[in-house]
């Protein structure tokens, strides 16, 4: 019996190893496919219009992260390139949520973001 305990005690060992290395790999592989862009938007004043934004952004394909600084009227988006979402669309979902989109810069590199205090 302590025998069946130990074999399915490294099963389990030897499967949470795989699945760590696994997950790390993958972490580095994303990030090497990767684009950033900034949106300015004109009309973000409080950070519920900021919530109503992000909320509309989430919906992006390829969407991995958004950071939205409200004091800049800046969103900041971190997109697969597989999925990179073309300017008009990224113009049309500002629209929508009810905001000017300004301009919209897509970069390889992340952007300097300012802190909110």
């Amino acid at each position: 019996m302590k025998n069946i305990f130990k074999q399915i005690g490294l099963l389990a060992l030897i499967l949470l190893f795989s699945m760590a290395s696994s997950t790390a790999v993958n972490a580095q592989t994303s990030e090497q496919e990767l684009t950033y862009v900034k949106v300015e938007v004109k009309g973000l004043a409080c950070p519920f219009c900021a919530y109503g934004l992000e909320k509309k952004l989430k919906e992006t394909d390829g969407v991995k992260n958004i950071k939205i600084n409200v004091e800049e009227g800046i969103a900041y988006l971190t997109v697969l390139k597989s999925k990179k979402p073309a300017k008009k669309m990224l113009e049309k979902i500002v629209t929508d949520a009810g905001f000017t989109p300004s301009s919209i810069v897509f970069s390889e590199n992340p952007f300097e973001m300012k802190d909110e205090n």
